[in-house]
């Protein structure tokens, strides 16, 4: 007998014909194979039924791809909410499916682009990772971001725009993990390793009550990261609560998600698990002789290729579990527990089964159940099998044998973390808190509010106000109390000197008291420390600091729709202050309706937009280029391509006819019908319709707050990224995750049947008109670092999209003012057609003064000093800082222009336009020339652009890819200009000018 045994040898036993776990009735369910498949021909395959069958075949299996579980929905007929699914199982197109029908399964899953493993993650060094363990220890992951692909599963969180909260007290609404039954602990974060020590914001766990519940925003959805210390089953129940303004608590129903992690891909059905239970097929297995059979199973790390090529990243982490016996033609199915929750079914064929799995860096007990396949004359008398428990060390290699006899039945063993929330309300003892802001001593701070009571549970919200906008902040304060303690830590920047420092806590819904706002500093100086008292509102005091509703967007001359409801104090509040609140109206009913599952044989289709929808665009020319307007596509001189007011009068929301959509979440939404591309603005914003609405991007205008000013820090300092400018250079961005008060703008072909296509579809953002000197770009980060997909410096106008996706990105915006951008989709049919989708103009208004415009005539500041008043106290990119090379001297030569894409030749191309720029570069240089397809500079120092270039004045942007040219945003201030439209495709910059002083 082998020494490794790690039991002493027993007599064989046999067990009854009928084995219950726990004492429980099993009972079968043959007749579920039926539907099993049917389900199978669903997907695809042959209506075989496979060896193995997990308990979570037949459920709607939501993978590799964009889900957001669970999503809460308003039920207005009975008054509650109700928890959804949303995502695309079946590839015909994202729709919204029963959570407890639902498993979503986190797989193995390798970058599309470079390999490296999204579905592991080794914890670093860093502070910030301790709740998730040790360092030097691997995870499960679903990341917050995937590169290539969607794989293992992109899973966020969310909320319907339809929900009321006007309804809530303050607003509040969240969404709680009750309790996680699984084999390890679950945690759902946000990381970004460059930003330390502010380089996590956690979300929700399993193991800590302050993070049992995060604070939903209605229309809002998230991307984060979620792990899981060990692979298996993890059954997780949810809800969604509110506490109504009369005190009534208002909850979901409990909900229950599965997270399968690792193990085999379930099986995709209808919602309707179809597999027979293992202890039923156990049960009606023959006992046999286990010691002739000489079952074995073993764990032992995974045995790497002698070829390095062969070998996938992370494969080290994994560990191989085996299971061999004497019959080299047995058959039948192998069930893995890990800790006593279920691991996967594997197939036994030729007597054997092996399965690599990340088993993480904590100790485990693994088991497994073998039950013959009695339908095979091989196996019909092999014997069932029980193992004995496994002891999985990393590492390290351990073995039983059947010849112990069997073991007991797998009993889950639960994390002695995880902990279960509880509903029952909660009167604090004490109402008070402490606020303090300490500087880091690194360039961060770190706001801590600290209650006297441990016990209240709630959410630290606020931020840094600007004195004319007391509803959305420059950066808001993120954080969960736990254990009556809640921190967030931020890098302290320059311009958020003079701004007023407000924390908000919110009470969480079970608490019986109401929120408040404390102004811990009315002039706040970066790098100070400041300390405030603030206290709650007990639940009988008038409800005065609910969350306001998103305002629409005032007339430039208005005043702002929700106004402080007192002057700054210079000292800290002692209490609450009262703020009025607007209340929208009540939504109707919005509980989705649960789809039919399509059959084998459908077509997949694309759902028909809402009757609000407004009717599409005018076709664009057969076979469009990126840098040619379409025909109806407006000009920013013209009349408005759509109804408005002309000329300047103002109306209230708008900009020459044009909606403003100011926050939210917004898609740049791609569908394919009928061999046709279209292009629309998914809408999801609420402001101008409750309901998720696609309209046309020519009917809108981005309008981006001055709450979007950031500094290219040293964490951005990729060379990638140079398009933003040198580190420090101050810009405006809309980051890639969401943040109140800033569209949140991404794409999205989800609806897209990619088996139609022949490669990628192509999302096309080509700039038309941009501020004088302006540079723009698109990049998404994740633990792979940086990946830019737009980048105006280089001509880079195209993302190809390999896959159905939904994504969001960093949008960079370097001036204040006016942008515009054709923008279009294409693709290649199967056949080889190529298609186009129409082409729309979107319209981007960057900063107050713009967004504030009438008409996009005065949508660009003409002040002298505008330029250096939009960014005060942020270190602009000083005029003699070295960047690209520069162009030759002549116009639009070949070694410019050409440079690129070969589309802008010799001086004196057709159509061009040739404004020669000065000698020396100063600030009275006037702009390069201009070609079809592109701009290339003209005097010294001039940039230029081949394919669809920006401004390139006197000492501009270079041809040379990340190259930065002098911006002239130092020691001589330029005014921004206007933009003139010519034809052909072609931009013309214009600038007011004025002399250094």
């Amino acid at each position: 007998m082998s020494s490794q045994k790690q039991t002493q040898r027993r007599v064989t036993t046999h067990t009854p014909a009928l084995f219950i776990p726990g004492g429980k009735p099993a009972l079968r369910r043959a007749a579920a194979f039926l539907s099993a498949a049917a389900l199978l021909a669903l997907a695809g395959a042959a209506p075989s039924l496979p060896a193995a069958a997990g308990p979570d075949d037949g459920k709607i299996v939501t993978t590799k791809g964009h889900v957001d579980a669970p999503k809460a929905y308003w039920d207005e007929q009975n008054g509650t909410f109700v928890l959804m699914n949303e995502a695309n199982p079946y590839k015909t197109g994202a729709d919204t499916y029963e959570l407890d029908k639902t498993v979503n399964w986190v797989g193995k899953g390798y970058s599309g682009r470079d390999g490296k493993s999204q579905y592991t993650m080794t914890l670093g060094d860093s502070p910030s990772l301790a709740f998730l363990g040790e360092p030097g220890q691997t995870l499960y992951m679903a990341p917050h971001l995937t590169s290539g692909n969607q794989d293992p599963i992109w899973a966020g969180l969310g909320a319907s725009a339809k929900v009321p909260t006007e309804r809530f007290r303050d607003g509040v609404f969240a969404t709680d993990i009750l309790s996680v039954e699984g084999p390890g602990r679950m945690e759902l974060f946000r990381y970004n390793p460059d930003d330390a020590p502010a380089d996590v914001y956690r979300m929700l766990s399993s193991s800590s009550n302050g993070w049992h519940s995060w604070l939903l925003d209605k229309g809002s959805h998230t991307h984060n990261t979620t792990t899981f210390t060990r692979p298996g089953r993890y059954v997780v129940t949810y809800r969604t609560v509110a506490r109504s303004t009369d005190g009534r608590i208002i909850s979901s129903k409990p909900s229950k998600l599965v997270w399968q992690v690792g193990g085999m891909q379930p099986v995709l059905g209808d919602g309707t698990p179809t597999a027979v239970p293992t202890v039923d097929r156990y049960n009606a297995a023959p006992v046999g002789d286990l010691d002739a059979a000489k079952y074995v199973l073993s764990v032992a790390p995974h045995r790497l290729d002698a070829d390095p090529a062969k070998n996938k990243d992370a494969d080290d982490k994994l560990s191989d579990i085996t299971f061999t016996a004497a019959n080299k033609n047995l058959k039948g199915t192998l069930t893995l527990y890990n800790n006593g929750y279920f691991l996967t079914d594997l197939p036994v064929v030729n007597g054997t089964a092996t399965w690599s799995e990340m088993l993480g860096s904590e100790g485990s007990q693994l088991q497994a159940v073998f039950t013959p396949d009695t339908s095979d004359e091989n196996s019909a008398e092999a014997s069932r099998w029980i193992s004995h428990k496994l002891t999985y060390e990393p590492g390290k290699a351990e073995s039983v044998y059947s010849d112990d006899g069997n073991g007991s039945w797998p009993e889950e063993i639960p994390d002695q973390a995880n902990t279960v929330l509880s509903t029952q309300q909660y009167t604090p003892t004490s109402m008070d808190y402490d606020v303090t802001v300490t500087p880091n001593g690194n360039g961060f701070s770190t706001v801590e509010v600290r209650f006297k009571d441990p016990k209240v549970r709630g959410f630290m919200r606020g931020g840094f106000y600007a004195q004319d906008d007391p509803v959305y902040p420059y950066l808001d304060l993120e954080g969960s109390v736990e254990d009556g303690v809640a921190r967030f830590t931020f890098r302290d920047e320059s311009f958020y000197k003079g701004t007023a420092l407000r924390v908000k806590m919110l009470t969480h819904p079970d608490m019986n008291a109401s929120a408040s706002t404390t102004e811990v500093a009315a002039n706040y100086e970066p790098g100070t420390k400041y300390t405030a008292h603030g206290a709650l509102a007990p639940d009988s005091a008038p409800i005065s600091d609910a969350p306001k509703p998103a305002p629409v967007d005032p007339s430039p001359s208005a005043e702002p729709t929700v106004a402080p409801s007192a002057e700054p104090s210079e000292a800290p509040s002692e209490a609450p202050t009262a703020e009025p609140s607007t209340v929208p109206s009540v939504s109707p009913s919005e509980v989705p309706t649960v789809p039919a599952v399509p059959t084998a044989s459908a077509e997949p289709s694309v759902p028909a937009p809402a009757p609000s929808t407004p009717a599409p665009s005018s076709p664009a020319p057969a076979n469009p280029t990126p840098s040619a307007p379409a025909p109806t596509s407006p000009a920013p001189s013209a009349q408005p391509s759509t109804p408005g007011t002309p000329g300047n009068q103002c109306v209230p929301g708008q900009i020459d006819g044009r909606t403003k959509i100011s926050h939210g979440h917004l898609d740049i939404q791609a569908t394919l019908k009928d061999r046709q591309l279209s292009v629309g603005l998914r809408d999801d914003s609420g402001i101008i319709d409750a309901d998720s609405t696609v309209r046309p991007l020519d009917s809108v205008v981005w309008t981006v707050s001055e709450n979007a000013r950031r500094v290219r820090t040293e964490r951005m300092a990729d060379e990638k990224l140079n398009f933003m400018g040198p580190v420090g250079t101050a810009f405006y961005g809309l980051p890639q995750t969401q943040q109140s008060g800033l569209p949140w703008p991404g794409y999205n072909t989800q609806d897209i049947d990619y088996s139609q296509l022949r490669g990628p579809v192509r999302l096309h953002v080509v700039p038309k008109v941009m501020p004088e000197g302006a540079r723009f770009g698109m990049f998404t980060e994740s633990l792979n670092g940086a990946d830019v997909l737009l980048d105006s410096t280089t001509g880079k106008t195209t993302i190809d999209i390999d896959y159905a996706t939904h994504a969001h990105a960093n949008w960079v915006f370097s001036e204040p003012g006016q942008y515009m951008f054709d923008v279009h989709y294409s693709a290649t049919l199967a056949d080889g057609t190529e298609v186009n989708s129409p082409v729309q103009q979107l319209a981007v208004a960057v900063g107050k003064k713009a967004s504030d415009a009438c008409s996009f005539e005065t949508a660009v500041p003409k002040e002298p000093n505008a330029a250096k008043d939009d960014f005060s106290g942020v270190r602009r990119v000083d005029s003699a800082t070295p960047g690209g090379t520069a162009g030759a001297n002549q116009p639009g030569s070949a070694q410019s222009g050409a440079a690129q894409s070969g589309q802008a030749g010799a001086s004196g191309a057709a159509g061009d336009v040739n404004a020669q720029g000065s000698a020396d570069g100063s600030a009275d240089g006037s702009a390069g020339g201009v070609y079809p397809g592109g701009i290339s500079g003209g005097g010294t120092g001039g940039g230029s652009l081949g394919q669809s270039g920006v401004s390139a004045a006197s000492g501009g942007v270079s041809s040379q890819q990340g190259g930065l040219a002098r911006t002239g945003f130092g020691a001589v201030s330029v005014a921004v200009g206007g933009a003139l439209v010519l034809g052909a495709g072609t931009v013309m910059v214009l600038r007011s000018r004025r002399r250094a002083s």
